[in-house]
């Protein structure tokens, strides 16, 4: 007898899910660092009350700690199945080398 339908996993659904969820996160992440711009060159006030622009400027802050539990919970991509027989045991995949970024001038 097979495992219950409800402890199957359908991969494919839950890595699109992710992909969507990923792009809504970034999609509050940019709108939180553009209040963060408006109030850091002090522009809100050409646009908002002040009351009214740090309202926004919380729930703006409120929406990317809600996207982070989202993308935490499962697993963008399926477990590692088991080794095929037909690939030897002692070969592993070569590692990438660091990302070396140049050092920046002194300021």
């Amino acid at each position: 007898m097979s495992a219950p339908r409800a402890f199957m996993h359908d991969w494919e659904a839950l890595r699109r899910f992710n992909k969507t969820a990923e792009k809504w996160r970034d999609l509050a992440e940019k709108r939180r660092r553009y209040f963060e711009d408006l109030h850091q060159s002090g522009r809100w006030k050409y646009y908002y009350t002040e009351t009214l622009f740090y309202r926004r400027l919380g729930k703006s802050a409120e929406l990317v700690e809600l996207w982070r539990p989202v993308l935490k919970d499962g697993p963008a991509e399926p477990p590692p199945a088991a080794q095929s027989p037909t690939r030897p045991v002692g070969l592993a995949a070569p590692k990438a080398d660091p990302i070396k970024r140049p050092e920046r001038p002194p300021r």
